[in-house]
């Protein structure tokens, strides 16, 4: 086993990275839209991996803060309220990144959480408010944490894979409605100036 820091010092160094250093790279990603499916499909190649080392190296600690994130992000989705649970969600992926024992892989996804929850790569809470995106996500986490807690670490590799799929499709359909809305104001704001007003006829 990897010489794994604890916890406190996985989350140090997560949260350590400079604002200074991250912002040019932020605002660069925040430029092209499109990147927010490169990001998912890094994502998508460190967080199997990093949910299976979760579920094999956590410590009973790590279990019982992984059960406080959880009950958390229940409690967000009982709420009802998008912003709620978007923060809950992500302090539950980074209390899964922090049991993987890995310090560059926790720094790594401690930085793009970050990038994440300031929106650069794309609005977590508008994601909530699409219908059936919390209730499909709520379950994908549930799916995460009882292969974490039961230690199967194949399970949480394909939990974690199958979240993050889910994910990219609700970005695609979320994309696929601004436009068609988009079209749709274009059109009307088009008829609205052929039309004459009443009176002029």
């Amino acid at each position: 086993m990897p010489n794994t820091p604890t916890a406190p010092e996985s989350l140090a160094i997560a949260s350590g990275t400079p604002q200074q250093h991250r912002e040019p790279f932020a605002r660069l990603l925040h430029a092209h839209p499109e990147t927010a499916f490169d990001y998912l499909e890094f994502r998508r190649l460190l967080a199997g991996q990093i949910t299976a080392f979760a579920a094999e190296r956590g410590s009973e600690e790590d279990m019982v803060r992984l059960q406080q994130r959880m009950q958390e992000l229940e409690d967000a989705h009982s709420l009802d309220d998008p912003a709620q649970e978007a923060a809950a969600d992500a302090a539950f992926h980074q209390a899964v990144y922090q049991m993987a024992g890995n310090a560059i892989m926790t720094h790594v996804m401690g930085t793009l959480f970050h990038m994440l929850k300031d929106g650069v790569f794309y609005d977590r809470s508008d994601l909530y408010l699409r219908r059936g995106v919390r209730d499909g996500f709520m379950r994908q986490h549930r799916a995460i944490y009882a292969a974490i807690v039961a230690r199967n670490p194949e399970a949480a590799r394909a939990a974690a894979d199958a979240h993050i799929a889910s994910t990219a499709e609700a970005l695609r359909e979320a994309q696929r409605a601004d436009q068609r809305r988009e079209v749709s104001v274009r059109r009307m704001e088009g008829l609205a100036l052929t039309q004459k007003p009443r009176g002029e006829e």
